[in-house]
């Protein structure tokens, strides 16, 4: 790739060579996935024995050949020292290129080992990518997402390391063993030194493993907090700044990265041990054996040659032990990184259908009253009702439970003809029918128009890698894209309804390019309101028989609260809304008023008049009036 250099980074434009037509298919991965550490590794190296082969056949080319040279000069010397420069040596020439040639077509195997790394690394990160997203996670074990971060990149390659290591590890076994043969044959007591002391040694080594297995583990806990630290300052940053909280922020991570530190250098002791002992132990056994060598040619028991193999085979040795040790390390790592990847894959999602119904009923939604069991609260059918709440996440919880976000929850739905649990209808069904508008407006990087439809957006095309580079490097920030047409889609004119209800209509003025306006990561690039109104927006052009909304206003003035709560009450006249808010604009247009206790059981019902005789209600309702003029104050 070739880069022009230009006045400002904007204005680069990277040159990229021709890309080839097609890729070769390694990342077709099978997607079966059981959490258990052994079965993480025993199914990788099941799923690529294929490969595996291939690059183990290889590779046992490669270091058989790189151990036979000795061998092979030794012979070659010997036949020059005995015969002079004659046609003698011919045969040990040629010995010598055939070893050498055996060693380059092993080299070939670089490729196989290469693509059996990718397939052991991308294949758990596919995997891992695929199990958290788009899904809600039980929260029995709370992950953070740095601990997902960090197992999806760093542990995913520990066990990418150990299946590639394989290959190296069962070749240099099998060329040690083929030295030891060729030296107990040539000469016995050379022989048994090397190949009894060195797995003496070896074996020695190996109880390393586990204190560094456990210590690496306790680093890698503590590098996933630095992780899910530094990820919480990003998403917040606005915040942190906002309360003057840089310092204790700072403090915190200056804290957490010193932990790592301290851990990482309790790893990297026993760590270097190994290093040092793989440099060491070849280092020793090649002194001990040249040394009895040249004693052995001294008696005449050994030939120059042979001295000049005996040496080559112990200063190979080194690739034996390296490559031992280095597998030491690597099954400690994978280890370690498939019990983080096994406790991921252990937290299940807290929807599914494994209660699916063998034929489900049809469920006419528009005249569905939904039920919550263990409140026993019903909603019913074509009207806006508003749950209030002294704590409010009783409410939320209330809320999200009728929107089926864990299937633990028996929620009922009554069309009249059938009455059913939630749980026992096709997911996508319930989704398209309940769209639930959380507190936290989420919105994507990309167009407004995009963000406004939702699952109904337009699909971005694939584009060629060259493009993706080009458009990378275009340093904007913002990522150019072609989109096909969602069949689905909602036009123009749908669009700024749904943003009229929402009072968003400003922010698509506000933006360069409209509904084709680009949107940060995360609506950065907007205010809290604005956000707030976006999802809102969203949420409406669904266009779902029920809606639930959480607080969909509290980050608005109450004059825009107005407008908002008017529209949303005429829009959806014939449909069912649940709305949880304390607003008095969204009570006074409700026509029903549920008012829960802090355990979330239910209260009060009726309509805001009616529940306005109650002191209870009056006082909260008065008190989310008072927070809001003093809000608006300010």
């Amino acid at each position: 790739m070739k880069k022009k250099a230009h006045s400002t980074v904007t204005q680069r434009i990277y040159e990229v060579g021709p890309q080839p037509k097609t890729w070769p298919r390694f990342s077709d991965f099978p997607q079966q996935i059981r959490a258990d550490r052994v079965h993480i590794i025993s199914s990788t190296l099941r799923d690529n024995w294929q490969l595996l082969t291939v690059a183990i056949l290889g590779s046992l080319l490669m270091f058989v050949g790189s151990a036979l040279v000795p061998w092979a000069l030794g012979i070659f010397l010997d036949s020059g020292i005995e015969s002079g420069l004659t046609s003698a040596l011919l045969p040990g020439a040629l010995l010598m290129c055939g070893v050498i040639f055996v060693r380059a077509v092993g080299s070939l195997s670089g490729p196989f080992v290469l693509l059996v790394w990718l397939r052991g690394t991308y294949s758990w990160r596919r995997r891992l990518v695929s199990h958290v997203s788009g899904r809600q996670l039980t929260k029995k074990e709370p992950l953070s997402a740095g601990e997902i971060v960090s197992a999806t990149t760093s542990d995913a390659d520990k066990i990418g390391n150990f299946i590639s290591g394989i290959t190296q590890t069962i070749a240099a076994t099998v060329a040690f063993a083929v030295i030891a043969v060729i030296m107990i044959r040539t000469n016995v007591a050379l022989g048994l030194v090397v190949t009894l002391g060195l797995p003496v040694v070896v074996g020695l080594m190996s109880f390393l493993i586990r204190p560094l297995q456990q210590r690496l583990y306790v680093n890698r806990e503590e590098r996933g907090k630095l992780t899910t630290l530094a990820a919480d300052a990003v998403v917040g940053l606005r915040v942190i700044r906002g309360v003057g909280g840089e310092d204790v922020y700072n403090e915190r991570y200056r804290a957490q990265s010193h932990h790592v530190m301290e851990t990482g250098i309790q790893a990297s002791f026993i760590q270097a041990v190994l290093g040092g002992l793989t440099t060491a132990v070849p280092a020793l056994f090649s002194a001990i054996v040249i040394s009895l060598g040249i004693y052995q040619v001294y008696q005449e028991q050994l030939t120059y040659g042979q001295l000049v193999a005996f040496y080559g085979y112990t200063a190979y040795l080194s690739v034996p032990v390296s490559a031992a040790t280095q597998f030491f390390q690597v099954l400690a790592d994978a280890k370690v990184g498939a019990r983080r990847i096994s406790r991921i894959l252990s937290v299940g999602s807290t929807t599914n259908d494994a209660q699916l119904l063998t034929s489900p009923p049809v469920i006419d939604w528009r005249q569905a009253t939904l039920t919550d069991s263990m409140t026993g609260i019903s909603i019913y059918p074509g009207r806006l009702t508003v749950v209030v709440c002294g704590r409010p996440e009783a409410g939320a919880e209330f809320a999200r439970r009728l929107a089926r976000t864990d299937d633990s929850y028996d929620i009922r739905a009554d069309d009249g003809s059938h009455v059913v649990a939630l749980a026992q209808l096709p997911l996508p069904d319930v989704r398209n029918a309940i769209v639930l508008s959380d507190a936290v407006a989420q919105l994507f990087q990309g167009r407004l128009r995009s963000n406004l439809q939702g699952a109904r957006a337009d699909n971005l095309l694939p584009r060629p890698i060259a493009v993706q580079m080009a458009d990378t490097g275009d340093g904007s920030g913002i990522a150019t894209r072609e989109h096909s047409f969602h069949p689905l889609a909602a036009d123009d004119a749908q669009l700024y309804e749904a943003l009229k209800v929402a009072e968003a209509g400003d922010i698509v003025n506000g933006l360069d390019g409209g509904l084709d306006g680009y949107v940060a990561e995360r609506g950065r690039s907007l205010s809290g309101g604005q956000r707030q109104r976006l999802a809102l927006a969203r949420a409406v052009l669904t266009q779902a028989p029920i809606l639930i909304a959480i607080e969909p206003t509290s980050a608005v003035d109450s004059h825009t609260e107005m407008r908002i709560a008017q529209a949303l009450t005429q829009y959806r006249a014939d449909k069912t809304t649940l709305v949880v808010s304390s607003s008095p604009i969204m009570l006074h247009h409700a026509d029903t008023v549920i008012m829960l206790n802090d355990d979330g059981s239910q209260r009060l019902r009726g309509t805001h008049q009616e529940l306005s005789k109650d002191p209870s209600y009056v006082a909260l309702v008065h008190r989310r009036e008072a927070n809001s003029e003093r809000g608006e104050q300010k």
